[in-house]
């Protein structure tokens, strides 16, 4: 299986999302520099919205189906699956498809919904597989863009030691 980030965000996402905190915060002029690193990182730890229009793009190659599955139930973010229509391939009959059959995929989404992908999918709870494509991406996001240091954990680290999940796994109690 490969990972592969293939969109951070640009500049010009940077100063639409400073010019859009701007305009929340009631101010008509339009920015001319980017947003400060302690900007950026305040913004990403509040999900302040105008950190939606940050976007990331992964190419995952030779991804389980099965896991491939796993990320595209989240919303608010684009999952485009390798087809395993038997009229698009010939690598086996869809009919009897192993769920591990190995496809590829590209997955978008924003710097908040990375987030929301971190908290659910980097959980103790989740499958093994399924957590370290989650780490990956979380990884090589980090390289891309530091201000997201330690913003990309499970939700229970976020919420302090907090478990809301049904069944809470071994990091800590409800």
């Amino acid at each position: 299986m490969e990972i592969t980030l293939i969109k951070k965000p640009s500049e010009e996402e940077l100063m639409l999302m400073k010019r859009c905190t701007w305009t929340t915060d009631g101010r008509s002029e339009v920015p001319n520099n980017l947003p400060s690193s302690g900007l950026l990182k305040k913004l990403l730890r509040a999900r302040h919205s105008p950190i939606r229009v940050l976007t990331f793009a992964y190419l995952i190659q030779g991804v389980p189906y099965w896991v491939a599955m796993h990320l595209r139930t989240h919303k608010h973010m684009e999952c485009f699956i390798q087809s395993q229509r038997n009229d698009r391939q010939d690598d086996y009959d869809r009919e009897a498809a192993r769920q591990d059959a190995p496809v590829s995929m590209i997955v978008y989404l924003n710097a908040e919904m990375l987030q929301v992908l971190a908290n659910k999918r980097l959980c103790s709870k989740a499958a093994d597989k399924t957590r370290s494509v989650v780490q990956e991406m979380c990884w090589l996001a980090v390289q891309a863009m530091p201000e997201l240091t330690g913003l990309l954990v499970p939700s229970c680290e976020r919420n302090g030691g907090q478990c809301f999940e049904p069944e809470p796994c071994w990091r800590c109690t409800k």
